[in-house]
C-alpha cells in the first residue's frame, strides 16, 4: 500500500498560494477490488486529500486505466463513498456530478458491497446505470465545515512513512467499522468489467506497523540449496576427522 504524507510539497504549494503553511496532502491507493483477495498492484486509482484551510479539504479521485469511468450499478454500488465522524454543518463545493448527499440527512448510510457502510455519497451519471452513462475522472470536490475539518483530526500522529498512528480531535475523515476509507464503483477499460474498488485503513496498528519480508519462491530454492551444501560439507568434515 502506498499511503504517505506529502507535507513538503503541500507546504510549498500553500505558501505559493498564500495558504496555511500547515497544509498537508494525503494520497491513498484504491487497491482493493470486490471478488479479489488482498491489495492489487497496480492500484485501480488514487484518492488525494489536500487540507486547503482549517475548514476545507479538497478531494481528487483518479482512475489508473485510461478511459475508465465512475458508474452507477446494482450491488449496491455507488460512484464514490467516504466516511466522516461528523456530518453536521458540512457541505460540498464544486462537485462536478449531480448531487452531494450527507448520510443521516438524505438516505444514508450508503453501502458498498463488500466494503461496508459510509456516511457520504457522491452521485453521478444523471442517475442512469451502466458504463455508457459513466462519468470520466478525475472526480474533484471540496468538503467544508464551518467548525473545522482535517483529514485525520487536529493533533493526529503519524509514523516516519506517513501512516497514521492515532486520530486527532475535531471534524475529520475516518474509516468505517471495517477499516475502509473510500470506495468507488467504476467501469475499468483495462478489464472491460464493472466493479467496486476501495482504499484500506490508513492507520498503523499492530502488525500493520511492521513489514515481514517473505522470500520469493526462487529465493527459497537458493536457500534450500545453500542449506543442503552446508550440510554436505559438515558431513564430509566429520568423515575426514573420523
Amino acid at each position: 500500500m502506498l499511503k504517505k504524507l506529502l507535507a513538503g510539497a503541500a507546504v510549498a504549494a500553500a505558501l505559493a498560494a498564500g495558504g496555511p503553511a500547515s497544509a498537508l496532502t494525503w494520497v491513498s491507493q484504491l487497491e482493493y477490488r470486490d471478488g479479489l483477495t488482498g491489495a492489487q498492484s497496480p492500484s485501480f486509482g488514487t484518492v488525494t486529500l489536500e487540507e486547503l484551510t482549517a475548514n476545507d479539504v479538497k478531494v481528487t479521485v483518479t482512475l489508473t486505466n485510461p478511459g475508465s469511468l465512475f458508474v452507477n450499478t446494482g450491488g449496491p454500488h455507488d460512484p464514490f463513498l467516504f466516511n466522516l465522524n461528523n456530518t453536521t454543518s458540512t457541505g460540498v463545493i464544486n462537485a462536478p456530478v449531480d448531487t452531494f448527499i450527507w448520510g443521516g440527512q438524505a438516505g444514508g448510510p450508503f453501502s458498498a458491497t463488500p466494503f461496508g457502510n459510509f456516511t457520504n455519497l457522491i452521485k453521478c451519471c444523471n442517475a442512469k446505470n451502466g458504463a455508457k452513462n459513466g462519468d470520466a475522472p478525475p472526480l474533484v470536490f471540496t468538503v467544508s465545515n464551518v467548525g473545522g475539518l482535517t483529514f485525520a483530526g487536529v493533533g493526529a500522529t503519524r509514523d516516519g512513512d506517513g501512516r497514521l498512528t492515532g486520530e486527532g480531535t475535531g471534524n475529520r475523515f475516518q474509516s468505517n467499522s471495517g477499516g475502509w476509507w473510500f470506495a468507488a464503483d467504476i467501469f475499468d477499460t483495462g478489464t472491460g468489467l464493472t466493479y467496486n474498488i476501495a482504499a484500506r485503513d490508513a492507520f498503523c496498528r499492530g502488525d500493520g506497523c511492521t513489514t515481514t519480508i517473505v522470500p520469493e519462491p526462487n529465493t527459497w530454492a537458493l536457500m534450500i540449496l545453500g542449506f543442503g551444501a552446508a550440510g554436505a560439507m559438515i558431513r564430509r568434515r566429520k568423515t575426514a576427522l573420523a
